[in-house]
């Protein structure tokens, strides 16, 4: 469920998790009504709701989107229609690195989703195609997961 929350309180709140989507704006809308449902089943994420002055302090637009994370870029602002479908969509993918480092964490977006992924098996992690593996997985966020794992017990 969301939470309210002041802009300070907020930040204090998504610098503590790992995962938190963000509706700046009224309690009402079709967007609203789909941020509202995507917090009711979901487990993945902390929801919370604050203010459109809020919303400046931190990039985004009055009544819209944001994931806040402790990976990669942060703040992801939502771009997509109103529909909870797509908004879930939107989280789902807002909701892995880049770059995957293989780990307990990310087994179900990986493997229980369905998504297409490209696993790097490797020890090395000196090796130019790493780097090629990583800009790939620049050039295809959101469309194909991109994981490294060592090929070694305690290798991660």
């Amino acid at each position: 469920m969301s939470v309210e929350v002041g802009c300070h309180l907020l930040n204090d709140k998504i610098a503590g998790a790992k995962l938190n989507l963000v509706y700046f704006g009224d309690f009402s809308g079709e967007l609203f009504d789909s941020f509202m449902n995507v917090a009711r089943n979901s487990e993945n994420y902390l929801f919370y709701h604050a203010s459109g002055e809020c919303a400046r302090a931190h990039g985004a637009k009055q009544n819209s989107i944001a994931v806040f994370r402790t990976f990669d870029n942060s703040p992801v602002h939502y771009e997509g229609d109103s529909s909870t479908q797509s908004v879930q969509s939107f989280m789902d993918k807002s909701a892995v690195p880049q770059l995957i480092e293989f780990s307990e964490d990310y087994i179900e977006p990986i493997f229980g989703k369905g998504n297409p992924a490209v696993i790097l098996f490797t020890n090395d992690r000196e090796a130019s195609y790493n780097k090629v593996f990583s800009q790939a997985s620049s050039d295809l966020n959101g469309e194909i997961l991109f994981v490294v794992s060592g090929t070694e017990q305690g290798i991660q």
